[in-house]
């Protein structure tokens, strides 16, 4: 059992990129039976309850499992829970536990972990709270756990199962009850790897586990066969850029995530080293809506909206149009059950004329204004600089303040410290998890209208009713203008020929590969 104290550092479905690389070779990896990643960031924590990061959840997964995952092509398939059945009005759910599972140490998994786990993640997480509020628990003998909704939810199966935040994983009762709604301090699962050491701002070492009951079948995304086919994951947290890609040459890591997009052609001239990437983030520019100010004017935003010139500022993000691409709607283009509508032409105007006689209209004073990012992540402050340069040319007063990613974060939950925010905002299941439209998020939009969609939408029995309503959703959006979209941006990583078989889902998946000497 690992005990987690003063760890610091930063931080279903949507678009499953699943990339099958194989690659032969000789390698300088100092371990064999080692998979070594070096990551830009570290997790505040490894508990998904609690930790919106997305590197809480990446790491955790390993670690940590969910009642049911989801395979290559985003199906829902067994996960801690080998069976299932749904009442026929959709608000009962009975999930039959697979035997002979046990946590990292040593206890045998059992229903009352299973409750007390999804409990405390419905009262704490964005996605337990939003999907389940109101739902109850229950053990049904020593083997079955039953859901009780209070109307049926077109998307509870999918919220169980692992999300890019926020996952709903399953830990001990006891470890659950003592944690409240503080990050867990004792890191125990039921995963493929267990934590074995964690050294602040520098490592993190897990190790295979001995014991571990694997979901069976065939690999498949999340799903299937997840014994690892090596002894140690081992993750060096490497903030800096091109010591991340410098290692991957030398042969001291075999996989790097993420590849800095300056890096991308020297990863791609190296014949030992394979390229590939996942849909990454929705990139916007927030408002906030907490703190009185010329943002609280539909004009001013619209200003924003029609003046900025969205290509210049994914060119910045992401660097070749390969990985970024426009995108005014609520969710990725390729997310294909909410599909948009709204052309390019119609999304990005550029218009600085009519930009600049909406400010007037607003009443804008020169006032100045701030705009928050992090240089932890580049797409992040890259266009920042450009959206700060594309504002000042409309007349906007605007001065960018950068920060480590857990010092923006406390900078983001003081509404009295900023005006404009870069949202780099991970994908969801489904348009109501979005953090931008949420209003508990510091500095969110509150606005009563949206509130009733959503309450709609999330009372939805069925997809096809949810697509239904998805229009009304995001024509809010478009009228409203709650945030900026610019558009998307995917995830480069890298590895080395060492690394075969390796699948992506949300991020690289470690247990999916194999290592070649």
């Amino acid at each position: 059992m690992i005990h987690i104290k003063h760890v610091r550092g930063p931080l279903a479905a949507t678009i499953l990129s699943v990339i099958s690389l194989a690659f032969a070779g000789p390698t300088a990896s100092a371990e064999s039976d080692a998979l070594v990643v070096a990551n830009g960031s570290q997790p505040p924590s490894l508990d998904p309850h609690v930790s919106t990061a997305t590197t809480t959840n990446i790491l955790a997964r390993n670690i940590f499992e969910t009642l049911l995952t989801l395979d290559a092509n985003m199906q829902i398939q067994p996960g801690l829970a080998e069976s299932w059945n749904v009442s026929e009005d959709g608000r009962t759910y009975r999930f039959t536990l697979r035997p002979g599972v046990k946590f990292h140490n040593g206890r045998a998994l059992t229903p009352q972990d299973v409750i007390a786990s999804l409990e405390r993640w419905e009262a704490y997480s964005q996605p337990g709270k939003n999907i389940f509020q109101g739902a109850t628990w229950t053990a049904e003998g020593e083997n079955t756990v039953a859901l009780q909704l209070p109307v049926p939810r077109f998307n509870a199966l999918q919220t169980l199962a692992p999300l890019f935040a926020q996952s709903a994983v399953i830990m001990p009762a006891e470890i659950v009850a003592a944690a409240g709604d503080k990050p867990v301090t004792e890191i125990v699962g039921t995963g493929p790897f267990r934590l074995v050491d964690w050294q602040a701002d520098r490592m993190m070492e897990l190790e295979r586990y001995d014991k571990y009951t694997s979901f069976g079948g065939k690999q498949s995304g999340t799903a299937g066969n997840r014994t690892p086919a090596f002894d140690k994951l081992r993750v060096e947290f490497v903030p800096d850029e091109s010591t991340r890609t410098l290692g991957l040459s030398t042969g001291e890591y075999d996989l790097v995530n993420p590849v800095a997009f300056d890096n991308i052609s020297e990863i791609q001239a190296n014949e030992s080293l394979k390229l590939g990437s996942f849909p990454g983030v929705l990139l916007n520019v927030g408002f906030n809506y907490g703190k009185p100010g010329i943002f609280h004017d539909i004009r001013a935003r619209r200003a924003v909206s029609v003046g900025v010139e969205r290509q210049s500022i994914l060119a910045a993000a992401a660097v070749d149009p390969k990985f970024f691409r426009l995108n005014n709607h609520l969710m990725l283009l390729a997310q294909k059950q909410w599909a948009p509508n709204v052309g390019e032409t119609e999304f990005n105007p550029a218009d600085a004329g009519k930009a600049k006689e909406l400010l007037k209209e607003a009443g804008y004073d020169g006032s100045e204004l701030t705009l928050i990012t992090s240089r932890d992540f580049a797409e992040m402050y890259n266009s920042a600089i450009v959206i700060q340069q594309q504002l000042q040319g409309l007349g906007l007063n605007v001065k960018v303040e950068s920060y480590d990613w857990s010092t923006f974060v406390k900078v983001r939950a003081d509404k009295n410290a900023w005006d404009l925010i870069i949202m780099a905002a991970v994908p969801k299941a489904d348009p109501t998890q979005l953090i931008f439209l949420n209003k508990d998020l510091p500095g969110g939009a509150q606005d009563a209208g949206l509130e009733k969609i959503l309450t709609k939408f999330r009372n939805a029995k069925t997809t096809e009713e949810a697509q239904k309503l998805y229009g009304d959703l995001d024509a809010w959006n478009q009228e409203y203008i709650p945030s900026v979209r610019i558009g998307e941006v995917d995830y480069p990583f890298a590895m080395s020929k060492r690394v075969e078989g390796l699948q992506v889902q949300y991020e690289p998946i470690p247990w999916t590969v194999r290592l070649t000497d």
